[in-house]
């Protein structure tokens, strides 16, 4: 089964890297010029965008391009330690 998710969802997804293939599909109940994104999380799930006009679609298609060639170069190492130690939770929110 394949999910549909609004663009903005899926644009999310691919700069955290979390999308493991996409792509183009046309949306023939809507003619040539209506197209959607479908795409592969890397967790198996299947995700697609609402078919809507190629000019706009086509953008987000070329936005998750780019945002997949930036993920190779983002390092997710981790935060270290140091970094950690000063950021700081509050837990007891609205506890007086």
């Amino acid at each position: 089964m394949v999910e549909k998710i609004p663009a903005l969802d899926l644009e999310g997804l691919a700069i955290n890297g979390l999308i493991e293939s996409f792509e183009l599909r046309e949306c023939r109940e809507l003619g040539n010029d209506y197209v959607k994104v479908v795409a592969q999380l890397k967790n198996g799930v299947r995700v697609e965008t609402e078919c809507g006009p190629r000019q706009r679609i086509g953008r987000v298609y070329l936005t998750l391009v780019k945002y997949k060639d930036w993920g190779k170069s983002i390092v997710l190492e981790g935060v270290s330690e140091e970094m950690m130690s000063g950021i700081t939770y509050d837990l007891d929110l609205g506890q007086e």
